[in-house]
């Protein structure tokens, strides 16, 4: 019973995580990573905002979105 009751408890944490975003500098061929945030519901808010300021202030600077790890 205590597996089942820390297993639901890993999920949750794990559920609750968003995937690192990566951007790459097409002059330099830097990477810069934005994330992973908690998107928990008490947190969802905020953690939208942080990762949209986060690529928002890296495309200002000429890095564009790629797919995937670099």
């Amino acid at each position: 019973m205590k597996r089942i009751i820390a297993l639901c408890g890993v999920a949750v944490v794990l559920a609750g995580c968003t995937d690192a975003v990566y951007l790459r500098n097409p002059v330099t061929g830097a990477v810069a990573k934005c994330g992973p945030y908690d998107s928990r519901p008490i947190n969802s808010f905020s953690s939208a905002e942080r990762e949209r300021g986060c690529i928002a202030d890296f495309q200002r600077q000429g890095y564009e979105r790629i797919s995937g790890q670099p």
